[in-house]
């Protein structure tokens, strides 16, 4: 009798505890799952499920699309758009984006007939170390339709997950509003405004005082993903080739910071590797543009001004000033030459840095 009065007790505080986890991942929604909006500020949001479910009712709106990680999601796509006769692109940038996650969405996008005639794709260096998603990721877990899953068992690992640091993070943002992102699901992009108004108030109080400017890197980050990348991108190029499809290749400018954590060589291969499979825009290195903290909310993320840099540099666009040493396209001609300029200009780099 004993045994059993325990065993229902188990049970029930066990029952108390699921109804209890699942109410508080309704109410608080930490990845924007439920769209309960009981909490109005996103501290993350899941924007592989979000944007599919957005593009199943609206994927007719749009005819062109920027694949990316949120890297690219400050670049508006009305940017893109004037560059070609009746484009309508949609920001698909998702958080931490590899080659795999562009494959997969390209994939869905063809069977499921979205219209697609220009893709405009952006490679992040630190994907050399990077590929596939974890199961454990609820906050990058594919849309349970690209990867042909239940919709409702999907559902339910987000009422029942444990989540407190997503949890304790979007009630903080909510009660702090100190750093909040701006997520434009009509449009793709997200902004940083009380980043923004800091920037323009006070540049260098921000640079001084944003901890990821002012740290000291090691080149530690390997290509450990070559074969899964190579395979990847050759898909997604002869896809593009098959199914008519524009695409157009470029290189994430990443900060001078993050430049700082890629071996050298490593990340040079990837750059080769890209070569032999399509022409590119490579904006990597040490440049007018990368070496300046101004045009980055921190290492990682850069500002709208560069998206349209960047957009002006592959576009030719002569209205807007480009500084010369930003973008470089790349062939499988010139893939050597533009390698061994890398390799001087970051000896030069580090040279100047230990002179300092």
């Amino acid at each position: 009798m004993k045994s059993t009065k325990w065993i229902k007790i188990f049970f029930g505080l066990s029952l108390i505890g699921v109804l209890f986890v699942g109410g508080v991942n309704y109410i608080v929604d930490p990845f924007n799952i439920f769209h309960t909006k009981f909490l109005k500020e996103q501290f993350q949001m899941n924007e592989r499920f979000m944007k599919i479910e957005y593009l199943e009712e609206n994927k007719n709106k749009y005819n062109s699309y920027m694949f990316g990680s949120s890297r690219i999601g400050t670049t508006p796509p009305n940017i893109i758009d004037k560059y070609f006769e009746n484009a309508k692109f949609y920001n698909f940038t998702v958080s931490s984006a590899n080659l795999y996650d562009y494959l997969m969405h390209l994939k869905y996008f063809i069977k499921s007939e979205y219209p697609i005639k220009n893709l405009y794709l952006q490679i992040d260096i630190d994907n050399i170390s990077s590929y596939s998603r974890s199961e454990s990721d609820y906050l990058r877990k594919l849309h349970p339709f690209v990867l042909e899953e239940d919709l409702e068992k999907y559902y339910l690992s987000y009422l029942t997950g444990f989540f407190p640091f997503n949890v304790k993070g979007k009630i903080a943002l909510n009660l702090k509003r100190d750093d909040i992102t701006e997520y434009f699901i009509e449009t793709g992009i997200w902004t940083r405004p009380i980043k923004e108004k800091k920037i323009q108030e006070n540049p260098e109080k921000f640079i001084k005082e944003e901890i990821s400017f002012n740290v000291q890197n090691e080149r530690i980050i390997k290509n450990t993903q070559f074969e899964n990348n190579s395979k990847a991108l050759k898909e997604i190029v002869d896809l593009c080739l098959e199914n008519n499809i524009n695409l157009i290749i470029f290189t994430t400018p990443h900060n001078k910071n993050m430049m700082d954590t890629f071996i050298v060589e490593h990340y040079l291969k990837f750059l080769k590797m890209i070569s032999i499979y399509t022409d590119f825009y490579d904006f990597t290195g040490y440049n007018t543009i990368t070496t300046e903290n101004i045009n980055y909310y921190e290492s990682s993320h850069y500002r709208e001004n560069v998206g349209r840099l960047i957009a002006a540099k592959i576009f030719n666009d002569k209205s807007v000033e480009v500084p010369s040493d930003f973008g470089v396209l790349v062939t499988k001609d010139n893939i050597d030459e533009h390698l061994e300029n890398l390799r001087k200009q970051i000896k030069e780099y580090d040279l100047n840095k230990i002179l300092k």
